[in-house]
């Protein structure tokens, strides 16, 4: 499990790497550092309920019209599964914390000076720091992987973002030894202020 944690690591850092060599490869870059939080909301497959969570990070930008954006949050999330045995039900509340990497692309259908209408769309990779699963003898691996998509305005220096996530997170019950694969849906609302612009 280490082993593979490491080569993930490395993979995103790699990756990360490669694509901002080549974009300040490019002759007339413009770069722009900033800060964001954002709220998220998540829903596991038969998941009963899905509360609100947090996503404070930071964020480059690298390009114009086209732009390479990396990201690094910390992430916290709250749910709620259900839990059947024979007739019986109770809920099970999980409490994540990651740091996640989003490693997105975007384009700017609209770039004016203090104006910006763009589409970003990713990898995003999610490393667990803990877990909180209460009632259960599931745990959950330590890389949660998938895709981001959204859209976004730019106003002067302030970013507003709508983005929709779709992730597998692996589940593994330490009495039976059964794996199960769940789908994640995390729908973002972020708010991000640009240093540089």
């Amino acid at each position: 499990m280490r082993s593979i944690q490491l080569k993930s690591v490395v993979l995103v850092l790699a990756s990360l790497l490669a694509l901002n060599m080549g974009t300040i490869a490019t002759s007339h870059a413009q770069v722009a550092l900033g800060i964001k939080v954002a709220g998220n909301f998540t829903n596991y497959q038969k998941v009963t309920d899905g509360n609100f969570g947090v996503e404070p990070g930071i964020f480059l930008r690298l390009g114009q019209n086209f732009y390479f954006q990396p990201e690094v949050n910390y992430v916290f999330k709250n749910s709620t599964f259900k839990k059947v045995y024979n007739e019986f039900s109770t809920n099970v509340r999980l409490k994540q914390h990651f740091v996640s990497v989003p490693v997105l692309l975007g384009y700017h259908f609209i770039n004016k000076d203090n104006f910006k209408f763009h589409l970003t769309l990713g990898p995003r990779f999610d490393f667990r720091i803990s877990d909180n699963i209460e009632g259960t003898d599931w745990k959950a691996n330590s890389l949660q992987w998938g895709g981001q998509v959204g859209l976004g305005f730019d106003f002067w220096r302030f970013t507003l973002d709508a983005s929709y996530c779709l992730a597998a997170d692996n589940f593994h019950n330490e009495v039976t030894t059964v794996t199960q694969t769940k789908f994640t849906n995390v729908f973002l609302v972020s708010l991000g202020f640009k240093f540089l612009k």
